[in-house]
């Protein structure tokens, strides 16, 4: 539907949303309580002619003239010659014009009701000013309409509806006010989300990432908790969700190609944190559990984490290997004993990086590792800053791009998939990781890449 991304912008900008919502209903409170109440009395006045017979024709005749007449009538309520001598009789601290402000006159539609508004702070002066222009207006319309000759006006004004003291204030509408203000802060914070949301590069989806990089996902590793909290599962008897990932992602490694099997990959990523780290490590204890003999290799020279990871020295390791002070024999370590999984750290921190991930060296330590019969995986520097994964991708089989959903942006990962073939290597797939469970996809399709229920 045309609504989904809007919707899904919404879901992603909810704080937005909500700020945005409550700044703007606390807004329009607040101006509303900070408003002075506004009081409104009124009075109702009956226009009708005197000395007026039963017949027809003359009762018709009274009743347009009184009409014609209503219509004028409220122009005068707010004059000078009404409201001047109310503000005298009051006693009022307006100016006359001042309480024309607060005094209006309506004359209903073909009706000879003439109604008369008075607003003001007070609901008692409200309603004596109301009393007071009513009173004023009759005797001043009496005066206007009685002909010299006579002692009677034609024009005969009664009351038919006294002023009273208000209940309650016309203004400001509480109510109102913050419901407008609700609407205005829901549909300006949904504009902001949706700037927001169109303007924003973050990878949502694994399948948004597979369209970045045009390469299968062959791993999604969810929220997990105990794997944030530890990073490496340990083998278990009640695997989490996260092991269970791993089991699928070397699942898909294993049979991701029929002519060839693949013995030897570099997993990085774009840029820091995005799990690569952790994914190589428990990718290795993956691949160990279901019995390939497995070496995992710390290629991050700079800042080399895997040693710690798996508590184990690395005074000696790859750099040592590269260098040929030892051979990998040597400074590989065993991490468990019924695990068929080697660890080789990263080693002594090398001023010359790219010149040892470069050399001829390398592949043929690779190329070795393999004929002895390991599966070989290579912890790796995230692509963007710096071209050491790059380097090792050239040597192995091809690379396993980590992307975080909800972190890396697309840019990021573009630039890693243009690294990655500048240097003619092969991008094996994509590892999707913290994900959450998305709709149409299940288990069968994270390993098979098919829609489920």
């Amino acid at each position: 539907m045309a609504l989904t991304p809007y919707i899904h912008a919404f879901r992603r900008q909810w704080i937005m949303l909500l700020l945005s919502v409550v700044l703007g209903g606390g807004a329009a409170a607040a101006l509303s309580y900070m408003q002075t109440p506004i009081y409104q009395s009124d009075t109702r006045l009956f226009v009708s002619t005197n000395g007026i017979g039963s017949d027809g024709n003359q009762l018709n005749q009274g009743s347009n003239f009184t009409q014609q007449r209503v219509k004028s009538y409220a122009d005068i309520v707010s004059s000078p010659a009404v409201l001047g001598p109310v503000v005298a009789k009051l006693g009022l601290g307006e100016s006359v014009s001042d309480l024309s402000k607060m005094v209006s006159a309506t004359a209903a539609p073909d009706t000879v009701i003439l109604e008369i508004a008075v607003r003001d702070s007070s609901p008692n002066r409200a309603r004596d000013i109301a009393k007071a222009v009513g009173e004023q207006f009759i005797s001043l319309v009496e005066d206007i309409e009685r002909p010299p000759s006579s002692a009677v006006s034609p024009v005969k004004i009664s009351v038919v509806e006294e002023a009273e003291i208000p209940q309650g204030p016309v203004a400001p509408r509480k109510k109102f006010s913050v419901s407008v203000g609700l609407a205005l802060g829901l549909a300006i914070g949904g504009g902001i989300a949706i700037a927001r949301d169109s303007f924003d590069k973050t990878v949502r989806s694994r399948d948004a990432a597979a369209d970045l990089t045009g390469s299968p996902i062959l791993g999604a590793i969810p929220q997990d908790t105990a794997m944030h909290s530890h990073s490496l599962l340990l083998p278990s008897e009640h695997p989490t969700l996260g092991a269970e990932a791993f089991k699928r992602l070397q699942a898909n490694i294993r049979f991701l190609s029929v002519d060839r099997k693949i013995r030897s990959l570099v997993v990085t990523g774009s840029v820091p944190d995005e799990g690569k780290t952790t994914t190589a490590a428990n990718l290795a204890v993956a691949l160990a559990q279901a019995g390939d003999p497995t070496i995992l290799v710390d290629g991050d020279l700079r800042r080399g984490r895997l040693s710690d990871l798996f508590a184990l020295s690395r005074g000696v390791g790859l750099t040592s290997v590269l260098l040929g002070d030892v051979a990998v024999s040597d400074a590989a370590q065993r991490w468990r004993h019924d695990l068929p999984l080697l660890i080789l750290p990263s080693g002594p921190t090398p001023p010359n990086p790219v010149e040892l991930l470069g050399s001829t060296r390398l592949s043929d330590t690779v190329d070795a590792l393999v004929d002895d019969g390991f599966t070989v995986i290579f912890d790796s520097p995230p692509l963007v800053p710096v071209v050491d994964a790059a380097l090792l991708a050239q040597a192995t089989d091809g690379a396993l791009l980590v992307v975080r959903v909800g972190k890396t942006r697309s840019d990021q990962i573009i630039s890693s998939v243009e690294a990655l073939r500048a240097t003619g290597s092969q991008i094996l797939g994509v590892v999707a990781n913290r994900v959450q469970r998305e709709p149409g996809h299940s288990y069968y399709s994270d390993v098979y890449g098919v829609s489920g229920a």
